[in-house]
């Protein structure tokens, strides 16, 4: 098996995992509120992914003081503390949203609403001087009319308070996408993901103690469905994400990944009886479809 044959697998294979995760993050709200789910869950993965974090620094030097003066291993540190802050500030804004938005929403739909991050990207992009394509604008208006189409049955007012929040995130999730973008390397991935979690993860604890007086029944309760989310979807899908993404080339990782939607669509119905309604699925294929075009290189096609 070839070196992009396993990539391609191991993306594949994050997709599965990070659509499972809108399943168990269905079930978290079922045992406790749901700030308190997503702080927990992300003070889980930043620890699980310390070993690993702390093997990355030591294999690539990142803070060696024989490869670097203490002026440029002063830099590197705040500028990762700086990344780590605003990667988890987006995060937060982005896994919260989308954890309240699941109490009314189902995890099919929040599944593809989700994935329209992938169209805003360019879009964001351009918003911070970047030069964006036509393509990407025809894209972001295809998923408009999807996002329309399955939330909008009776006008703005049509749509659910849960809609309206998984958007949002989507939102985040494209900021974060432009924050890593600009501070990650090839020496500080494994670091970086574990700083964001730690932050998002401490800000929305507090966020939750204040506003949800979470019990300790309840975190006891939800130990099970905390522990696969905080290993499977949260740990083991971005650590997959990031050595797959060594092997593949960026078209097909992007493809394979958006497939995540589908998945939390599949695991929806075989796992919680949920079912999406004829509007409802095609205004998912609509975005779908946008996500797609967004990643194909039509030239190259």
């Amino acid at each position: 098996m070839s070196e992009k044959t396993k990539g391609n697998l191991l993306l594949l294979f994050t997709a599965i995992l990070w659509g499972s995760g809108f399943i168990s993050q269905k079930l978290g709200n079922e045992v406790m509120p749901p700030m308190t789910f997503n702080a927990v869950r992300q003070l889980m993965a930043g620890v699980v992914l310390t070993p690993l974090a702390l093997r990355s620094l030591r294999t690539s030097g990142y803070f060696s003081c024989e490869q670097y003066s203490q002026e440029q291993i002063a830099y590197k540190r705040k500028r990762l503390w700086i990344a780590g802050l605003l990667c988890g500030l987006f995060l937060l804004a982005g896994t919260a949203t989308q954890q309240i938005g699941l109490l009314t929403v189902s995890a099919g739909k929040s599944g593809f609403i989700t994935s329209l991050y992938i169209v805003l990207v360019p879009i964001f992009s351009a918003a911070i001087g970047n030069k964006v394509n036509g393509k990407s604008v025809i894209c972001v208006i295809i998923a408009a009319a999807g996002f329309a189409i399955m939330s909008l049955s009776g006008g703005l007012g049509g749509a659910t308070a849960g809609d309206w929040l998984t958007l949002t995130s989507a939102a985040s999730f494209a900021a974060q996408i432009l924050v890593v973008n600009k501070f990650v390397d090839k020496d500080n991935a494994v670091i970086l993901s574990q700083l964001q979690f730690l932050v998002c993860g401490s800000i929305g604890l507090i966020i939750a103690v204040i506003s949800e007086a979470p019990a300790l029944a309840a975190l006891i309760a939800g130990i099970p469905v905390l522990l696969y989310q905080a290993f499977v979807p949260t740990a083991g899908g971005y650590t997959l994400q990031i050595v797959g993404q060594r092997y593949a080339d960026s078209t097909t990782a992007a493809l394979l990944m958006s497939t995540e939607a589908v998945f939390a669509a599949i695991f929806g119905a075989l796992i919680l009886s949920e079912a999406m309604s004829g509007r409802e699925l095609l205004g998912a294929g609509i975005i779908f479809a946008a996500i797609i075009l967004a990643q194909v290189d039509i030239k190259r096609a």
